[in-house]
């Protein structure tokens, strides 16, 4: 009678453990389809950004990021290709050509002066050689002495209708308007703010849009 009881318990206590054990591994079974699920979601969130992010026009590499060395050696080839009479150089970040005004215009004059013509076609060469598929603006600077006698409403009129003579002159040289748009910014810029002759300039910008 006692190996009988013996036994029986023994069966039990195996049975409340096999119960057990089927308990535990029922519940690592619903762990585990329940971390593969949430896994597959995680998947399928992860490939849907990816897909988005390829579709994603690539972001233009901004001038101002470039490593030092690769803007000097930039400039050094874009002033030898200028010449005289204009200036490469990084303004705010920006590439931009600079001619100062004693070569485009005289005091108060809008007519481009016969020496900007050699000037402005180097300009218009490198433009178009160098600078394919980018926009141009053309900005117009004044000094801050007021305007009196050339029938000119302001600085900020003088330095457009500048930047426009400078603009149609590079258009007939093959530039194309649709990538060319003029500013007037009269004494609102200026370079140095201690030489008013530096300020009176108009300066080609190259940008990506």
């Amino acid at each position: 009678m006692l190996i009988r009881k013996t036994v029986l318990l023994l069966s039990l206590a195996l049975a409340a453990t096999a119960t057990s054990c089927t308990t535990r591994y029922q519940d690592m079974l619903r762990e585990r389809d329940d971390r593969i699920r949430e896994l597959s979601g995680d998947n399928a969130r992860l490939r849907v950004e990816n897909d988005e992010l390829q579709r994603r026009p690539a972001a233009p590499v901004d001038a101002a990021a470039k490593p030092e060395t690769d803007r000097n050696d930039e400039m050094a080839r874009l002033n030898e290709k200028l010449g005289e009479g204009a200036v490469g150089r990084y303004i705010d970040g920006k590439l931009s050509i600079g001619v100062d005004n004693s070569v485009t215009f005289s005091s108060g004059s809008t007519a481009l002066l016969e020496s900007s013509h050699k000037v402005l076609k180097r300009v218009a060469s490198v433009l178009k050689s160098d600078y394919v598929g980018k926009k141009f603006y053309i900005e117009g600077h004044t000094d801050t002495d007021p305007i009196q006698k050339s029938g000119f409403n302001s600085n900020r009129h003088l330095s457009a209708m500048r930047a426009d003579a400078v603009a149609a002159y590079l258009i007939k040289q093959g530039v194309p308007a649709s990538a060319i748009a003029i500013v007037g910014y009269g004494e609102h810029a200026p370079l140095d703010s201690k030489t008013k002759a530096a300020n009176r300039r108009v300066e080609i910008v190259v940008s990506e849009k």
